[in-house]
């Protein structure tokens, strides 16, 4: 048990009843600050393979490239997009087989994460960035997201993205999903939560019930596989089987023991995503 998270959940839950405004004005700051934790020893190693790129003053991404003795590109790109607490280099798993089929591949740390500049973030912020990234490089064939970096992905693509194929993994359907969950992980009551998420849609400039992908992605046809663990405990499998009906043209591939994080790296997930792109739509 983590003694000091519980009397920060404890707290909280005195907080709500007696000043529930401070108490969700103090949760909304911590939500928006996302950490940035040490880079993997396998993540070096990854930013070795790749060429670094300098997007705008504040945006950094990472671009690997199909080797030319070994492949000819097939000038499609792909881009990757992390999720919460995430960075760039973390989805490298899913790189090396994309190279080996030609595709340049492209990955964007969000704002306030990795080489990126900032302090603070949100669901659409990382939304537009994935749309600015469009604008700036061209096309992307695919756009695969995980985690908030999924969510994000099917609100751009709500937006006006265009992609030919997305691969959602262990990603949100409804970002207010997401902020009650936190609310509750932190010990807010029903009070301090709805406050909590009127804040956030007040300091990111959109209520959250307009960044839900069930409304934004109806009868979308862009092909999309959607890929979620059984077990995975930080983002619940439900908000996949949520979103699915969304989409036209999709296929929910359903895993289990992977959980949240090791997902990007499983061999049935890289295959998965592979015999995808490759295959006609």
């Amino acid at each position: 048990m983590n003694y000091a998270f519980e009397a920060y959940r404890l707290k909280n839950r005195i907080g709500s009843v007696v000043m529930p405004k401070r108490v969700a004005k103090s949760a909304m700051k911590l939500f928006l600050a996302p950490k940035r934790f040490e880079i993997k020893d396998w993540e070096k190693e990854a930013e070795k393979k790749g060429e670094r790129i300098s997007l705008r003053h504040d945006l950094s991404a990472i671009r690997w490239s199909p080797e030319s003795e070994k492949k000819t590109s097939n000038n499609k790109q792909i881009l990757l997009v992390h999720g919460w607490e995430s960075r760039a280099t973390q989805m490298y798993g899913l790189v090396k087989e994309i190279i080996e089929q030609g595709y340049t591949v492209i990955a964007v740390d969000m704002p306030g994460h990795g080489h990126s500049k900032g302090q603070t973030s949100n669901a659409f912020i990382f939304a537009q960035t994935v749309q600015y990234m469009q604008e700036k490089l061209g096309h992307f064939y695919a756009v695969i997201g995980h985690s908030m970096g999924a969510g994000a992905t099917a609100i751009a693509v709500g937006k006006g993205l265009e992609a030919d194929k997305l691969v959602l993994i262990s990603g949100p359907s409804s970002i207010e999903n997401v902020l009650k969950r936190f609310s509750g992980f932190v010990g807010l009551n029903r009070h301090a939560s709805e406050l909590f998420v009127t804040f956030i849609g007040k300091h990111v400039g959109v209520p959250a019930s307009e960044l839900d992908a069930t409304e934004l992605l109806q009868g979308c046809n862009i092909p999309t596989l959607i890929i979620h663990d059984e077990l995975d405990i930080e983002m619940p499998i439900s908000e996949s089987k949520r979103l699915a009906p969304a989409f036209n043209q999709v296929e929910l591939f359903i895993t289990q023991g992977f959980g949240h994080r090791k997902i990007l790296k499983a061999d049935e997930v890289i295959l998965k995503i592979s015999s995808f792109l490759s295959n006609a739509a």
